[in-house]
């Protein structure tokens, strides 16, 4: 950057480094005038030319040193490169040796034609670009250079040291914090002076003037708001203050925030312009935004083109005016908002990413004073429930506006309004009335689930939740499970449901990072979570709410002889507590210790009740089991509910030595007593069945080893015996593991969570695996059962 303050001034500022073009601009004061020159010279043809010019000066070059040598003896101070008394503005001229003492006036009109014609741009930011590489007129060679500056630094060396970027490979170079002041204050004089020619260089001036107004010199600076007068840093404030204030009746906002902009360059230029604008009087942060949307209400249609991006434009102008804190925007710009948001109604169908459109119904509930402007929920409303319908969208978003929604309003009717929309959404695609994105099913259900005090943890549609995502206590109140309370009935018949998954597979649009197999499952898995934690606290010492929802685990079914039609509604139940167990388990793996409650919906004390509907699977299978595959299935939900009952309640003991271990301890031990005789029956039947029951039982006795059960320690010896009925040599593959499991060392204590640690690693891989493994058996009764989809 070269700034030569004297009678004739040259100023040039190097905005920005492209790959392609370097932009520079020549400032020339001559008299009153200010004109500025934009030269575009490209680097490749730049070199070549540079080549070319330092090869033919060369030998000139060696006769100017005799001439120099000459004039050195001869000469007076007038040809020093200082301004004597008897020169003038017109004795000054630019011409091969940079600045110079006398020479031909140059008028104004010949200046611009040999700038347009003549001048070129150097590369090199060395003396050399001051007195013989900067500027230069490759027509005319211009008298000899001063004799203060020594004839070796006119010339460049073939072979330079330069220190390039690594990522981009350009010249690094230096300006100090004066220089930069001093180049904004000429952009300041550029756009003051011809504010025409200046506009379409704007866009880049804004950001790059930005990026120095945001850069700081010092690390206090960082955590104060105090800046030093003069610096480059005041100055380009002050440059963003004046050029916004003068060309603000020309819609310049509009301009700024129609224009696409990358992210980075977004944050950093709004986040400087709402700083800018903070302590201005004249132009507050809320102007950009009111003159926006004055503008654009006027319209009676919004353009569709750049709507994308002006909404998200003004969503992050918005979020950087929050971000100082303060109440920045005015509580008169809800009533702009209102209108200009039922406009983005009308053309809402011609976008296709609407996280945007959320992003700014979330910063408008942040303005103060919405609580006084009801009518705007109305759109944002409208807005929500047409992005949960047709668009992908993100889970902060959702949050948000239902967290923030319930808290600025004070009537339950509007704290309500977006809880109770996002609830309606979710029943109508579980009943499958409406198709909603697969994703978008999963975050209703996340959201729901969240604020019942549970978690459906890091996956490839919610993503890695933060810490204070995942820290139970910083949860956002977003209501969504109060109003879901009105809808348990319809969230346990798409439990029990045998085609659920089937439906769900036959709507999913397949998106990234879902898969049509394991989607229905995590979203019944996260129905369960909720309805373990509601079921939970409805209960009290009578058990209501087991009484209320599944009045039939205090009636067990009798042993007698049953037909297909009782021993289906069995298996059914079977089914749903096993779901329903599973949600337990999920939600004291990943939320631990640190809830406020434990997860238990279903009492230990109904151990005999469940060891009940066991018995029946068992005594039933070997006639029902060839009436259809559903009958078949049985089995497997019978050993599946065995696996989490027994998981289930010693997750829940406690440390061993307690009461509440002991007693947990007899009832487990009750259990098994009341569901191995069953087993052993069914083994006796057949050889083929025996066959059937020794894989079951055996891969019960490989999960409960891999949930470090105590159960199985206590039991194996009695349980070895039951696969050798009918062998009196294990197949191979049995045998191994058979084997693997007695060759177990015992558990030492079991894996309980702890206040570092809310979630149990090796509990929870098996519940996953649990989770596809009820799906796919669910998926495939499904499509063999006769079933005609009304």
């Amino acid at each position: 950057m070269l700034l030569c303050n004297q009678e004739n001034v040259i100023g040039y500022f190097k905005i920005s480094n492209d790959n392609d073009t370097v932009l520079l601009f020549f400032l020339h004061y001559i008299g009153s005038d200010c004109e500025l020159v934009e030269v575009v010279a490209h680097k490749d043809a730049n070199k070549s030319l540079k080549r070319k010019s330092i090869d033919g000066q060369r030998v000139p070059m060696e006769k100017q040193d005799q001439v120099n040598t000459s004039t050195e003896e001869t000469s007076d101070t007038s040809n020093s490169g200082t301004t004597t008394n008897n020169s003038g503005p017109e004795d000054t001229c630019i011409g091969k040796g940079g600045l110079h003492g006398k020479g031909k006036p140059v008028s104004v009109e010949s200046e611009r034609e040999v700038l347009k014609d003549g001048y070129r741009w150097s590369d090199s930011d060395n003396i050399a670009s001051l007195c013989g590489g900067g500027v230069t007129n490759s027509n005319s060679q211009g008298p000899p250079p001063p004799p203060s500056i020594k004839q070796s630094a006119l010339r460049v060396g073939e072979d330079c040291m330069l220190y390039r970027c690594m990522e981009c490979g350009e010249v690094l170079e230096e300006f100090s914090n004066d220089d930069l002041g001093l180049c904004i204050i000429i952009l300041s004089t550029f756009v003051y002076r011809q504010p025409g020619l200046a506009a379409p260089l704007l866009p880049r001036m804004l950001k790059t003037v930005a990026r120095v107004s945001g850069s700081e010199i010092f690390s206090w600076q960082f955590e104060s708001s105090v800046h030093l007068p003069g610096s480059a840093t005041s100055i380009g404030r002050q440059f963003l203050r004046c050029v916004l204030h003068q060309l603000a009746p020309n819609q310049i906002f509009n301009q700024i925030f129609f224009t696409s902009i990358e992210e980075y360059q977004r944050v950093q230029l709004f986040k400087t312009l709402a700083q800018a604008l903070m302590d201005f009087n004249e132009l507050n942060p809320s102007a950009p935004i009111q003159l926006l949307l004055e503008n654009q209400n006027s319209k009676k249609v919004l353009p569709t083109e750049n709507l994308a991006h002006l909404l998200g434009n003004v969503a992050s102008y918005m979020e950087c005016v929050g971000q100082d804190g303060g109440g920045g925007l005015s509580s008169s710009l809800v009533p702009l908002f209102d209108t200009f948001l039922r406009k983005v109604l009308l053309c809402i169908n011609v976008m296709v990413d609407l996280n945007p459109v959320l992003r700014l119904l979330v910063a408008v509930l942040k303005i103060p004073g919405v609580p006084l402007h009801k009518s705007v929920l109305d759109p944002i409303s409208k807005l929500v429930s047409y992005s949960i319908q047709n668009s992908v969208m993100k889970y902060e978003y959702l949050s948000d506006l239902c967290h923030l929604c319930n808290r600025i309003f004070s009537r339950e009717r509007d704290k309500l309004l977006l809880p109770r929309l996002v609830v309606y959404e979710l029943v109508q695609a579980l009943k499958f009335k409406t198709s909603i994105p697969d994703t978008n099913l999963v975050l209703l259900v996340q959201l729901v689930v969240q604020d019942s005090g549970g978690t459906l943890g890091n996956n490839t549609v919610v993503g890695d939740l933060t810490k204070d995502i995942q820290d139970f206590h910083n949860f956002p109140n977003t209501c969504a499970a109060e109003c879901m309370r009105s809808h348990l009935h319809d969230a346990l018949e798409f439990i029990a449901d045998v085609h659920t998954l089937t439906k769900v597979k036959s709507n999913c649009r397949s998106s990234v990072g879902l898969n049509e197999d394991t989607m229905g499952g995590l979203v019944k898995a996260g129905i369960s979570q909720y309805l373990a934690l509601e079921i939970t606290r409805g209960n009290s010492r009578d058990n209501r709410a087991i009484t209320k929802y599944l009045p039939w685990l205090n009636n067990p079914p009798t042993t007698v002889q049953q037909g297909p039609r009782e021993f289906i509604e069995c298996v059914s139940h079977i089914r749903l507590l096993s779901w329903l167990l599973l949600g337990a388990l999920t939600h004291t793996c990943l939320i631990g210790s640190s809830a406020s409650i434990v997860c238990q919906p279903i009492p230990p004390e109904a151990s005999c009740h469940i060891a009940d509907h066991i018995q029946v699977i068992l005594a039933g299978f070997a006639e029902q089991s060839k009436t259809s595959v559903l009958h078949m299935s049985s089995l497997f939900h019978a050993f599946i509910l065995c696996q989490l009952w027994t998981v289930y309640l010693e997750q829940g003991a406690g440390s061993p030595g307690g009461d509440s271990y002991s007693s947990i301890s007899a009832i487990l031990t009750d259990f098994w007593a009341k569901v191995t005789p069953g087993i052993l029956q069914l083994v006796s039947h057949s050889k083929v069945l025996s066959e059937m029951v020794n894989l079951h039982f055996l891969s019960l006795m490989e999960a409960l080893h891999e949930c470090r059960s105590t159960v199985l320690t206590k039991l194996l010896p009695l349980w070895a015996p039951v696969l050798y009925t009918h062998h009196t040599k294990l197949p191979g593959q049995l045998a191994v593991r058979l084997q693997a499991c007695q060759n177990a060392a015992p558990p030492t204590d079991p894996e309980t969570p702890s206040p570092s640690t809310t979630s149990l690693p090796n509990l929870l891989r098996w519940l996953h695996r649990l989770q596809f493994k009820m799906g796919q058996i669910e998926l495939q009764s499904s499509a063999a059962t006769q079933f005609y989809s009304v």
